[in-house]
């Protein structure tokens, strides 16, 4: 609560020169009066000379930052995959590790080297070496050899591996059954 104290002559005068010469500096520099209180006027004052607007170091440098970040984390992606790769009880992994790990380093590389670095060396060897050839088969024959790939892929999955170190036979030979059947099931049926 606020108490009425009662100010002498001398102090109402301080206050009122110090009311006006603060009234002067307000309307040099653009502060907006608030009611004539002389400590409104002083803290706007003291406000605007802090600067509050200036933005900060982060949000000037945003790029380079942006960059240390990513750098960061594909150090940090690089660290796990040579730690990983080493130590013993995770490096019977070492495929799965590499795959990921090197998957997202180059997905962080190349948010900063062009794709052409890439795309111009490996067009020059496809095609010539690989689409040309390929598409001068006829259609039919083109047809064979997509179906051929895929059951080379899922016959070679289902019982291209050794069984001997398979942990889980189960699974293995359940897989097995899943592939005969449905091979069955699409090539062995009658025409109704």
């Amino acid at each position: 609560m606020h108490r009425m104290v009662s100010v002498d002559d001398s102090a109402q005068e301080a206050i009122t020169e110090k009311k006006s010469s603060m009234d002067s500096i307000s309307k040099k520099q653009g502060v907006p009066r608030h009611g004539g209180d002389a400590e409104v006027n002083v803290n706007d004052v003291d406000i605007t000379s802090l600067h509050i607007d200036e933005p900060s170091w982060v949000s000037r440098n945003h790029s380079l930052v942006h960059r240390l970040k990513l750098f960061a984390l594909a150090a940090l992606i690089l660290g796990w995959w040579i730690s990983a790769t080493i130590l013993r009880a995770t490096r019977h992994r070492w495929i799965v590790q590499t795959f990921f790990a090197w998957s997202f380093i180059a997905i962080i590389a190349f948010r900063f080297i062009p794709n052409s670095v890439v795309t111009h060396p490996v067009e020059g060897v496809w095609i010539p070496l690989v689409q040309k050839p390929f598409f001068t088969l006829p259609k039919y024959v083109r047809y064979g050899l997509g179906w051929l790939a895929l059951f080379a892929i899922v016959f070679g999955s289902a019982f291209g591996s050794n069984l001997e170190n398979v942990r889980f036979l189960p699974d293995h030979s359940y897989f097995q059954l899943k592939v005969n059947a449905s091979y069955e099931s699409t090539c062995c049926r009658w025409p109704s």
